[in-house]
């Protein structure tokens, strides 16, 4: 007679399955998807594909997949009042959990290239703005991570642990500005993720006040972020070069060296339009046939 703990228990607390233990397939992309930038992180170190400083090279990209992962955690609940698919839930808790991690990375590799000389880097972090802004923001999420679970959902209550949680926004917003604090002279990808957020920030406006996600709202969302994209650069990189707004905004409109973040966010709102009349589309074919 074995006195160990089911194998059945066992498989509800693996993160490719559900709560009656089954795989689902939908964590398990997710998961590997989450893996995946870790996993060629640790090529690259192993092989020596970074650049002459390594250590600040793992720094860098590590917290920057854990502002990309965050982001995306923030879609599931837009993404799922728009496409009307609840099993998106299923995937939040993971995304959090991994932007957690990618950012405690983020912190210790920190800590190593400083050689674990602490005053140092408490020093730093409260004399450096955009160090300070990146701490708080790490704290903030620690805070979420260590409440996602079922036991803080049932003593917090489920208002008070949803109230807890929109701080992932805030969260959020400090990791931008820490993204743009830091990067100064090319925050192309800061800018795209802002971009993004703003997206996700107008869905959520639409669910809070009972707009239907039409084609229409979605659409004038979209153009509305990739007009709003462009300002925010245009007005970033004045500030940051001196280099005159109405040239940076008429960069958009050259395709010869790059694509700006303003298309890139505008092709994710079109996309995003696209699939849910695809999906009302096959929604009302259903109901008909």
């Amino acid at each position: 007679m074995s006195h160990g703990v089911p194998s059945s228990s066992l498989l509800v607390w693996m993160p490719w399955t559900d709560r009656a233990g089954r795989i689902s397939w939908l964590k398990l992309a997710v998961f590997l998807a989450t893996l995946a930038p870790l996993i060629w992180m640790a090529v690259k170190w192993n092989y020596d594909l970074y650049s002459a400083k390594p250590l600040t090279d793992a720094i860098r990209e590590s917290g920057d997949w854990s502002l990309r992962i965050l982001v995306a955690s923030l879609a599931v609940t837009p993404l799922r009042f728009i496409f009307k698919w609840n099993r998106l839930i299923l995937v939040r808790r993971m995304l959090g959990l991994a932007a957690l991690a990618y950012a405690l990375l983020h912190v210790a590799l920190y800590c190593v290239d400083l050689h674990f000389a602490w005053l140092q880097i408490v020093t730093e972090i409260a004399m450096r703005l955009f160090l300070t802004v990146g701490f708080m923001a790490t704290v903030l999420l620690v805070l979420l991570g260590i409440t996602s679970n079922d036991f803080s959902i049932k003593r917090l209550g489920g208002a008070g642990w949803n109230r807890l949680h929109t701080w992932a926004y805030a969260t959020a917003l400090l990791s931008l500005l820490h993204y743009f604090m830091e990067v100064r002279l090319d925050a192309y990808e800061a800018v795209l993720l802002a971009g993004v957020f703003a997206l996700l920030m107008i869905y959520r406006g639409l669910r809070k006040r009972h707009f239907a996600p039409s084609v229409w709202n979605l659409l004038w969302v979209s153009v509305a972020c990739a007009a709003a994209t462009a300002i925010t650069e245009a007005i970033y990189y004045s500030i940051a070069t001196n280099f005159p707004a109405q040239r940076v905004l008429l960069a958009n409109l050259d395709f010869d060296y790059s694509i700006r973040p303003t298309w890139w966010v505008l092709a994710v709102g079109l996309s995003v339009t696209l699939a849910a009349l695809v999906r009302d589309y096959f929604a009302r074919s259903k109901a008909q046939g």
